[in-house]
């Protein structure tokens, strides 16, 4: 395996600096913030607030760098700092069903069939029990 630490053996792990120094974080460029922000209407798509209303505005990446996840613009969504700071510890909320609508659009753009159907079935189990009906997706 690889990462921060190298497997040796079961149960035994050594560092490497050569991984991590090797380890590139993809970021958004600026060009890429500007686009999400008004693609996003410069407004949290969780809560709707943004700098008029006080908030400080960050990009977030929907899928994780460490999962995988790209800094695309389709991968990127506008959090007010509460929300991006809170994202990982919420369960049922909006934010997980506009993260899924924007998993599933990425998913569309890629041809990931697996990931079309993953998302499609969360997405319709959000509707079938009318959690966060206010936020429509289009199949």
């Amino acid at each position: 395996k690889e990462g921060f630490l190298v497997k040796v053996k079961k149960g035994v792990y050594r560092y490497d600096p050569k991984v991590v120094a090797a380890k590139s974080l993809d970021n958004f460029t600026q060009k890429q913030k500007d686009e999400i922000l008004k693609r996003d209407g410069y407004k949290c798509v969780v809560c709707g607030k943004g700098i008029k209303d006080g908030c400080e505005l960050q990009i977030d990446h929907i899928r994780p760098r460490d999962k995988g996840g790209k800094s695309t613009i389709e991968n990127g969504q506008t959090l007010c700092s509460q929300h991006n700071f809170l994202k990982k510890n919420l369960n049922e909320t909006e934010t997980g069903k506009k993260m899924f609508i924007r998993l599933y659009e990425l998913a569309k753009k890629e041809n990931n069939e697996e990931l079309i159907k993953f998302t499609t079935d969360v997405l319709e189990v959000y509707d079938k029990h009318e959690m966060n009906g206010h936020i429509v997706w289009k199949k």
